[in-house]
């Protein structure tokens, strides 16, 4: 096989897949890139880690086709380290290869193309379109509260709810739950006109790998569902993954309906007071947690943290619905998590009693509808 790329054009074909790279000390042939060069001038780059995978084709100048598979973290290593310019790549009949741009050049080794595992034939019958910038902006409003690396596969992803006049997302790690819902009419690309009803969990680390590829612009992304998949089209990218094949914790018993104690403020207020306080909290330690955040509720909120690093008090106004109060303490972090996503303004927050969460919910609701629900710490005072 030889190509000739431009350097840049075959750099920006390998980043994305290096998203879909099996990880160190797994078999050859899935730490390599698949190079599949034809002599219509394409050179089909796959790459997958047998849970996703990734295509896509850049323009080369084949002057002898073939099929390779090269160490994916080495050539981008040797491509971004090469003179600019046109890059030359020459296998032998031994897969020795050779990678040379002006007077520079590598030699490595590469395996047979048939020894890269063929990606699955995926065909999803049911499937939608919605633009980049949408779908980034409700995954970001529940992957906070996305679970990593639980011993329950359910919370290592986001659920998804699609109907041709709505969206809904949900996220669960068991400390705290975000919400998400938002009427919205999709483009069906389901065969036989089927009606979207469509209900499956994406894992985390796809989300993660999503945000990455795209961008916040009105270009539109295709996804397909299939039994055991999830396809992703956008752009010159064909993205796959498995889904979470478990049922979904039912959120709605989570999210309480009823409160004893409902407060409005100012939601930038608190998030700043919630910052303060992240200064003085102290890590977890021998797997307990040193400090944490109490919320005084009477005539105004008083945000506290002692610590051996020292205090913090903050006090925010609020509007109260009646005169109960209440004193309750959370994790920072999974607090501030969830003011980090909320739109500035006024939020509505409830609480029952100092073993139960609050539930946070933005006051205007007229784009979306957005709740989060923060499980409390036991004080020890």
């Amino acid at each position: 096989m030889i190509v000739n790329f431009d350097r840049d054009t075959l750099i920006n074909g390998l980043i994305p897949a290096m998203y879909t790279v099996a990880g160190k000390n797994t078999s050859a042939n899935i730490e390599g890139v698949h190079l599949v060069c034809t002599e219509d001038g394409k050179c089909v780059i796959e790459t997958q880690d047998m849970e996703k995978g990734f295509r896509t084709s850049i323009v080369a100048d084949v002057v002898e086709e073939g099929d390779v598979v090269i160490n994916a973290n080495k050539l981008l290593q040797i491509l971004k380290v090469m003179p600019e310019g046109d890059i030359k790549v020459t296998v032998d009949d031994k897969f020795s290869t050779r990678i040379e741009s002006g007077l520079s050049h590598f030699d490595i080794k590469a395996l047979p193309g048939d020894q890269f595992p063929p990606l699955p034939e995926i065909y999803g019958e049911r499937g939608f379109v919605i633009p980049q910038y949408m779908f980034r902006k409700f995954v970001n409003k529940v992957y906070f509260a996305i679970g990593q690396n639980d011993a329950r596969p359910v919370f290592n992803g986001a659920y998804f709810k699609i109907t041709d006049s709505s969206m809904l997302l949900v996220a669960c790690d068991g400390n705290r739950l975000a919400y998400c819902e938002k009427e919205i009419s999709l483009e069906n690309r389901s065969k036989d006109g089927m009606n979207l009803n469509l209900k499956f969990i994406v894992p985390g680390k796809t989300l993660s790998d999503i945000l990455k590829m795209t961008k916040d612009t009105e270009d539109t992304m295709e996804i397909r569902i299939s039994r055991r998949y999830i396809i992703f089209h956008f752009g010159n990218y064909m993205f796959f993954s498995k889904t979470i094949d478990s049922e979904y914790i039912d959120y709605n018993r989570i999210l309480p309906s009823s409160h004893k104690v409902v407060t409005y403020l100012d939601s930038s207020a608190l998030r700043g007071a919630l910052e303060r306080s992240s200064l003085i909290v102290e890590d977890r330690l021998a797997g307990s947690i040193r400090s944490y955040v109490k919320f005084t509720v009477e005539n105004e909120l008083l945000v506290s943290t002692i610590s051996s690093n020292g205090n913090a008090f903050d006090t925010i106004p609020i509007k109260k619905e009646n005169d109960e109060g209440i004193v309750i303490g959370f994790n920072c972090k999974f607090m501030l998590d969830a003011l980090k996503v909320v739109e500035d303004g006024e939020i509505k927050m409830s609480f029952n009693n100092p073993l139960h969460g609050v539930l946070i919910e933005p006051q205007d609701k007229s784009d979306a509808t957005y709740k989060y629900f923060v499980m409390p710490i036991r004080m020890n005072q």
